[in-house]
């Protein structure tokens, strides 16, 4: 089964971890956009060789296990492109949860060096859900069309890959408003992380070679739960808390109970659910007032 799968290939992989750096995660570079907000924060050592091994490992028994739901050939088709993707939330924080507390250890300290929080009045990462938790591998693939993360947060993509090994396929990011739609490039070094807001314009270069990375996605709902979507819509996430409040005592447990496979919404039932808006404001309209911002926050402190 999935357990002694991750638990087999895990002790088989156990060697790797005598490669582990002792270097400390420190932050490499941050990008503001014309408004002088950070969007992008670049942090060095931000993964070690035994968690990558973990995320590659937990990507290869998820596959296996659940090929026809946990795995897509993934076409962009508006924008070109695409990317072999394995979905790993949930499993990640219950068969590597040293590798999810340190997404959300890598996450706050670009949230903090960023000053999103006093800044642009986001929720923290660890008071944030894990939406998505992705294995991404371009072998099928020769680019990533652009794109922007609608209704997360926060970003955070970890280089798994040597970028000496692939040629060309550099992330591309373009912060909104910016001069000339002036694109910045990088090409992260193996075991970095590129932290960014996750509405930000962003897509990957024509490349040669392998190209592995793992992405994680957070947003201000409670971890997507198993039964969900691959990649949860707002809408959906609305939905279903929306029932879980009518139907639990305590919607916050949602994740104990054993089935609440009837409680997620089919795609019918929210076409005329009025939930709540996706953006949560990092790209507000710079005339917001205070209390639009503050009726923000308190809806989002009722999730």
């Amino acid at each position: 089964d999935m357990q002694s799968c991750v638990q087999t290939a895990l002790s088989e992989s156990n060697d790797v971890q005598l490669q582990d750096k002792t270097a400390v995660p420190k932050i490499v570079d941050t990008l503001t956009d014309s408004q002088n907000r950070t969007v992008l924060v670049e942090i060095g050592n931000a993964i070690t060789p035994s968690q990558v091994e973990s995320v590659k490992r937990l990507a290869a028994c998820t596959k296996l296990y659940f090929p026809e739901s946990r795995f897509d050939h993934r076409e962009f088709t508006m924008s070109g492109g695409g990317n072999d993707c394995t979905f790993m939330n949930i499993l990640l924080q219950i068969f590597s949860p040293d590798v999810f507390e340190n997404v959300v250890n890598i996450a706050k300290l670009a949230y903090e060096k960023a000053g999103w929080g006093e800044q642009l009045r986001l929720r923290p990462p660890h008071m944030c859900g894990l939406r998505t938790a992705e294995y991404l591998n371009y072998k099928e693939f020769k680019r990533l069309g652009g794109h922007a993360d609608t209704g997360s947060l926060f970003t955070v993509l970890f280089a798994l890959s040597d970028p000496k090994l692939y040629q060309g396929g550099e992330f591309y990011l373009l912060p909104r408003d910016e001069p000339d739609n002036r694109m910045y490039y990088f090409k992260p070094r193996q075991y970095s992380a590129i932290v960014f807001l996750s509405e930000t314009h962003h897509g990957v270069t024509d490349l040669e070679g392998p190209r592995e990375m793992f992405t994680n996605e957070f947003w201000v709902y409670d971890d997507a739960p198993w039964h969900s979507s691959t990649r949860a819509e707002n809408s959906e996430m609305d939905w279903f808390v929306q029932r879980a409040e009518e139907t639990l005592d305590h919607a916050a447990d949602y994740y104990k109970e054993e089935d609440l496979t009837d409680l997620w919404p089919f795609e019918e039932d929210i076409e005329d659910f009025d939930g709540y808006d996706s953006g949560y404001g990092f790209y507000e309209d710079e005339s917001s007032d205070d209390d639009e911002l503050d009726a923000n926050e308190d809806k989002n402190d009722e999730l």
